[in-house]
Parts: structure tokens; sequence; C-alpha cells
């Protein structure tokens, strides 16, 4: 008897497995591509329109992932660099996510996906070149650039970007 039930409950999850394997996803290979290059867009346009003046922007990631049938989850960053005062370029990294949802087919039977929620978590400026800050006076006299080639830290200094 044990065998007997053994087998069924093997030939049972065989078939659940194979059902799993060879069903296509609700949401395609073409849709996904088709969210990332309109995203990948909307992005460049709405920097490129708040800071006219940036250079080198790129897109350094951006991939995503279904949620459900309906909801689809963009991960992204982005980088450009951009002159501050006294002609340093520094190198801004904006990472961040979206939320877009499917609406209801139209009569042509194309998808249209609307961007419901956007968030930047993580936004991170490097400077080229690091300043040397003493200590125990508040006069500018004591801030002074660092000599080329020597930087202050090992690591280029971090500093979170307001909006």
């Amino acid at each position: 008897m044990k065998k007997i039930v053994s087998l069924i409950v093997f030939t049972a999850a065989l078939f659940w497995t194979w059902n799993i394997i060879h069903s296509s996803p609700a949401i395609g290979f073409e849709t996904h591509s088709g969210i990332q290059e309109k995203l990948a867009e909307l992005i460049k346009e709405t920097v490129l329109a708040k800071k006219p003046n940036i250079q080198n922007f790129r897109i350094s990631r951006l991939w995503t992932e279904a949620q459900s049938d309906t909801k689809v989850r963009a991960v992204f960053a982005y980088q450009f660099n951009e002159a501050v005062e006294g002609g340093e370029m520094t190198e801004q990294t904006v990472e961040g996510e979206a939320i877009l949802f499917r609406e209801p087919q139209e009569e042509g039977g194309q998808d249209r996906w609307t961007l419901q929620n956007v968030r930047t978590t993580n936004d991170i400026v490097t400077f080229s070149e690091g300043l040397v800050v003493t200590p125990g006076s508040d006069t500018p006299e004591t801030i002074e650039a660092a000599p080329t080639g020597e930087a202050p830290a090992a690591t280029p200094a971090a500093t979170p970007v307001t909006k």
C-alpha cells in the first residue's frame, strides 16, 4: 500500500513540476524589454529637463520583475557628471525603483502600463577632488583644496543630494 501511495505522490509531483516549467509567464520577455526601453527614455528626458548642463549621462542598471499579472517593479540606477562651484566636476549616482500597473487592454490588443510610483532610494555625490577641512576654526582660510594626486581619505567622499 505504501508503494502505491508513494507512486501516486511522486507522479503528481512530477506532473506539477512539468506544468510549472512549461507554462508561459503572464508577462512576456517582450513586455519587460519594452518597459525597460520606455523607462530609460523617460528617466533620461526627465533628468535632462531638470539639469540641462549635466554631462556623460548613462543608465548603469535597469531591470524589471513581475510582482503579479498586473504589476511590475523596475529597479534603476543612473549616473552623470555635473560642474559645481569652482569648476570642480562631481559624479552623481542615483538609484531608485518604479512600480507600474497594467491597464485593461484596449481594442488594439496592446498592453498599456501606467507608472504609478517612482522613488529614489540612494543618491550619492562623488567629488573628483577632495577638500581638506581642519577642525577648530570656522573661517574659510582653514579650508584648502587638497593637492592633486592626494586624497584626504582612502575613498572619495559621498554626500547625499537634496532634491
